[in-house]
């Protein structure tokens, strides 16, 4: 069925690759990361599927399974076959953080914001990909030792601090460290990142978990 690019540019899908691809090239993202790098897809098509699978919520397989009967946006991406779902794991696993966050700061000149309105918040997020019942069993058993109380051990995982433009509801920072620990000292990191956009910011609202003097200085 040949496509039809009128009709295709009235999807949602394929107006948000068609941007995603703009915002690549005003952030100068390169098309490969390496020189010894195949040629058999770009970093661009990989960071806009990346995208997309975050978009639908679904895992590597589901995701490129599902893209073989999206036409629209293969052909808009100019890609002749779908990539393996490793193929993207892959390049999610080594993508190098300093070139996404620029791709944070064109989505703001994208969106023509000129004063920040700031909200800082973190989550956690699991380290590892390991069912919860198995860490839940682990724990029990540790703290069943000997037929003695020992007390539940704390899990270790992924603590995320992200600064939000609250009107456009972009990404504007994200900082990653261990956790858990206390949101406070987070605060200055995450805004450490904010003046490379060179936009004044107006207002910064965050809850009471950090509310430190050093933060209102």
């Amino acid at each position: 069925m040949p496509w039809d690019g009128k009709k295709a540019n009235k999807h949602k899908l394929v107006r948000i690759v068609r941007r995603q691809k703009k915002v690549l090239k005003r952030a100068r993202y390169p098309l490969r990361g390496s020189k010894y790098a195949n040629h058999l897809y770009t970093d661009h098509q990989h960071v806009v599927l990346l995208a997309e699978r975050q978009h639908f919520r679904k895992l590597y397989k589901d995701f490129c399974e599902m893209l073989n009967v999206c036409t629209s946006i293969l052909d808009d991406l100019r890609l002749r076959r779908v990539p393996h779902w490793t193929t993207l794991h892959k390049f999610s696993k080594r993508t190098n953080t300093r070139r996404l966050e620029r791709l944070l700061l064109a989505f703001l000149e994208e969106a023509r914001v000129r004063v920040l309105y700031l909200a800082v918040d973190s989550t956690g997020l699991s380290s590892t990909s390991a069912s919860t019942y198995y860490p839940c069993v682990l724990e029990f058993r540790k703290s069943t030792l000997g037929g003695q109380r020992r007390g539940v051990l704390t899990r270790r995982h992924m603590k995320q601090t992200v600064a939000v433009e609250t009107r456009k509801q972009l990404f504007v920072a994200v900082k990653f460290r261990r956790g858990p620990a206390n949101d406070s000292p987070d605060f200055p990191r995450v805004l450490k990142k904010v003046p490379p956009a060179q936009l004044p910011v107006k207002l910064v609202v965050a809850d009471k978990g950090y509310d430190a003097e050093s933060n209102h200085a």
